[in-house]
């Protein structure tokens, strides 16, 4: 089994690590590229552009000739070819599908601890020595520790290395490390501070050189980015990727986490917590404990790989990268990917590419559809849903860039009304888009060829990896666990491939970037979803006797929600059975509904003349209630869920603060059941629950109940004659204020000042107070020292994060909550 782990340029040559014949192996190859002009005669050459132009190949005895014969051209526009060669090699000597072996591959994780003498230091400075650096071999599970003191390791599967100075530690780590070169490194948030930390400590206590030590090419360089509100230096390490665990997670689990610091998203995802800092400060700990200190260490990367192990971010990660053939680190973006992905596939039919043309944008894009809804209660809801719309669009429009007809022009606006209206008609041979662009029909586009072929490679690894579980239930047998994982990553892989698509065609740094192109896309989603809800509301109006009522009470992108509340009355007396009602709506859309929508999008399809008709709508939710709120702000009780039939009704929450990471946690939790109660309870009961919860959080700590935000701001709000300027944001003032008195106590060695970018927590202040300030910020604990518990607002911490969230919901459905929560107030209490 053969097949590259990095692929790198280097001048005139190619770095390649790979696995050859089973062993991981690196070279240095001359490349000779191929590129490509326009043939002046009628001669055929098996090469055509995408416009169907005869090209000639040339090739070059090295990158810097064929550098320089781009150069000479008059016009470069006329050449042709990839000249992002690493990718040409891949494609060379893997033309067909690659098969690999994660146990082939050295993948370790890495956390690093260093000293805190002045105060939290920073990765660019490296000011503190390092204390200990500790890796974790994700196949053999071995964990080596670098560390400055005793340690007692009666663990079986750490090897500890004891060293003399902070001299040696680098020494011995380094002299691992170039025997051990691993292919890929990870660790939380590793990018932005242990490797720029250890880069830079590197070259202050020795040089350079040794810093190139890390690289297996001994090729290590800096760039600065901008991130979380400020700029960041990040290293590359030239044969090595850098796969951030914290980047994967943020990318790939499409959930807002109110914290990312690894001991939450560890409980959150593994039930399991690192121990906390038992001293006051952190120089206390590495100097009072230094046994629990490396134990502390040893957790990180512990728990870095057991996330591994259970989420597979990485294997997803390499799954797409060997997919597209690309590096490992171009799955973090959409244009690479795809223009890579687009390369091969027209590489294959002997296709060659143009080359990248700096795009302007000259006007905002045209986004999705979004109704204004009917705001309050409804009852007997469902939902249907367009499947993968925006690739579906692709096919059914042939939208590529080799069959837009008319380029030059501009998006047309309001066509999508007028096309509603019947006003707009098509006369033409080509396909109408919405934005008043043209597509050929007698050639298949590359773009919808590869959305069609990705499309149904994800339908059939999705297929095998159904079929294996099911055997897996039936025989147990573990060897399918393999099996299951396998077509798991590889459906995943084909899943977020063709949702980023749209990402890349709509970017101008995108080889085939077109406005034209783009809109079209967007505008055929919203005449897709505004046709289908036109449709629905003249059938329904038909069949229930109405007139002019709108039974669609949202739509959102690719999806309806249909009030049934007037048929399920005509067919059911009250005090029906549930489960009855269901099964009815249930037939309903089966044998009526998804066949009326199927019949819509067919006159949909001959009215734009489409190249083939793609639209398929499935019913996804059946809920009893559903309360709107606004735009994209709902709730449904759901009963059942694409056929999925729920012994207890579940809650669909979107948009609700019950379900924002910026809500504080137990309010979460507890407006989740208060919104079980509003579907299924009465207004007492939840007067009855709000009183309850409001003991129980007058007694949370601080920490429980601050609202979780990202800081940005620190500097820019600043005050020179006072401490914060005008309109600081309530968080930033507080994050301030934070940092002021931090430093003025001279607490900086315990707690670390807030950045940009910086997760953090702030409550509300009792107002007057001596810092004149309305909130107080922090990272993770509130400082004791600076004794401001007094000064917390519980009264109103519970009104904006857990009553007013409510309010919102419940004024919508007439019910009022007790201002006073039951509490009767008397003269003792007013002067208590």
């Amino acid at each position: 089994m053969n097949f590259y782990t990095n692929v790198l340029r280097y001048g005139n040559d190619l770095l390649i690590r790979e696995v050859k014949d089973g062993e991981r192996v690196s070279r240095r190859v001359k490349y000779q590229p191929t590129l490509f002009d326009l043939v002046k005669t009628n001669e055929e050459t098996g090469y055509k552009t995408l416009d169907g132009k005869s090209v000639l190949p040339h090739k070059f005895d090295s990158i810097n000739e064929a550098k320089q014969w781009i150069t000479n051209r008059e016009n470069q526009n006329i050449v042709y070819g990839n000249t992002q060669y690493p990718y040409c090699w891949i494609s060379d000597e893997f033309p067909n599908r690659i098969d690999w072996d994660l146990d082939k591959i050295l993948m370790v994780t890495i956390d690093i601890e260093v000293e805190c003498e002045n105060g939290f230091p920073k990765p660019e400075d490296a000011a503190e020595p390092l204390l200990a650096i500790t890796i974790k071999n994700h196949q053999s599970k071995r964990i080596v520790v670098w560390a400055r003191g005793k340690f007692n390791n009666d663990h079986d599967d750490v090897t500890y290395i004891e060293c003399e100075s902070e001299k040696h530690l680098i020494k011995e780590f380094l002299a691992f490390w170039e025997n051990h070169t691993p292919d890929i490194i990870t660790g939380w948030n590793i990018e932005l501070f242990d490797i720029p930390y250890l880069c830079n400590r590197i070259n202050k206590v020795f040089d350079k050189k040794e810093v190139k030590r890390l690289s297996p090419w001994k090729n290590v360089y800096d760039r600065e980015i901008y991130q979380m509100g400020r700029n960041h230096q990040v290293y590359t390490l030239d044969g090595i990727a850098t796969l951030d665990y914290y980047d994967l997670y943020r990318k790939f689990t499409y959930v807002n986490q109110e914290s990312y610091r690894l001991d939450y998203i560890s409980w959150v995802e593994l039930d399991e917590k690192k121990d906390g800092n038992p001293f006051d400060t952190f120089r206390e700990w590495y100097t009072k404990d230094f046994q629990s200190f490396i134990e502390y260490s040893i957790t990180d990367v512990e728990l870095v790989d057991k996330l591994e192990d259970k989420m597979k971010l990485i294997q997803l990660c390499l799954t797409m990268a060997y997919d597209g053939k690309v590096n490992f680190t171009d799955v973090l973006g959409t244009v690479r990917y795809w223009d890579i992905m687009i390369y091969n596939h027209l590489r294959s039919k002997n296709i060659v590419i143009p080359q990248k043309s700096k795009n302007t944008k000259t006007e905002k894009f045209e986004g999705a559809y979004v109704k204004e809804p009917q705001i309050g209660m409804h009852k007997w809801v469902m939902s249907f849903d367009l499947n993968s719309l925006y690739p579906h669009l692709i096919m059914q429009y042939n939208i590529s860039p080799e069959t837009l007809v008319n380029g030059d022009s501009k998006p047309i606006a309001g066509m999508v009304d007028n096309i509603l209206k019947g006003t707009v008609k098509n006369d033409t041979e080509y396909c109408m888009t919405p934005n008043g662009a043209f597509f050929r029909k007698d050639k298949k586009g590359f773009l919808p060829e590869l959305m069609e072929k990705v499309y149904n490679d994800r339908v059939k690894y999705k297929r095998l990896m159904l079929d294996a579980q099911q055997e897996y239930e039936n025989t147990g047998e573990k060897s399918l666990l393999k099996d299951i994982s396998k077509y798991n990553n590889i459906q995943m892989a084909k899943k977020i491939s063709l949702n980023s698509a749209y990402g890349a065609i709509g970017n101008n740094w995108f080889r085939y970037f077109d406005l034209l192109v783009a809109t079209a896309i967007t505008t055929s989603g919203q005449l897709s979803i505004r046709w289908i809800e036109k449709a629905l509301n003249i059938y329904l109006n038909k069949l229930l006797g109405t007139k002019d009522e709108d039974f669609v009470i949202a739509s959102d992108t690719d999806s309806v929600y249909i009030t049934f509340d007037k048929l399920v009355n005509k067919v059911f007396k009250d005090g029906a059975e549930t489960s009855k009602i269901i099964d009815f709506l249930d037939t309903i859309a089966k044998k009526k509904l998804e066949p009326f929508i199927d019949k819509s999008y067919q006159a949909l399809a001959k009215t734009v003349n489409a190249y083939d008709q793609k639209m398929t709508m499935g019913r996804e939710v059946i809920a009893d209630k559903g309360v709107w709120i606004a735009k994209k702000r709902y709730i449904l009780n759901v009963h059942d869920m694409e056929g999925v039939r729920y012994s207890e009704p579940r809650l669909k929450i979107m948009g609700i603060e019950a379900v924002k990471s910026s809500t504080p946690a137990p309010c979460r939790k507890k407006l989740k059941e208060a919104l079980k109660i509003i579907m299924s309870g009465n207004e007492k009961e939840l007067n009855t629950f709000i009183q309850e919860f409001r003991e129980k959080f007058m007694k949370l700590p601080p920490e429980d109940i601050a609202y979780p935000r990202s800081c940005n701001g620190v500097k820019k709000y600043r005050g020179t004659d006072r401490l914060f300027k005008n309109r600081a944001p309530i968080h930033v003032k507080g994050a301030i204020l934070y940092n002021y008195l931090i430093e003025k106590n001279k607490l900086t060695n315990k707690y670390p000042n807030i950045l940009e970018g910086d997760k953090i927590k702030f409550l509300h202040m009792k107002e007057p107070n001596i810092y004149q300030s309305s909130s107080f910020s922090f990272i993770t604990f509130m400082p004791k020292e600076l004794d401001l518990h007094r000064f917390i607002d519980y009264d109103k911490q519970f009104e904006k994060s857990f009553v007013d969230p409510l309010k919102f919901i419940t004024e919508k459905m007439n019910w009022l909550i007790d201002s006073s929560y039951g509490v009767q107030g008397t003269l003792e209490d007013f002067f208590n």
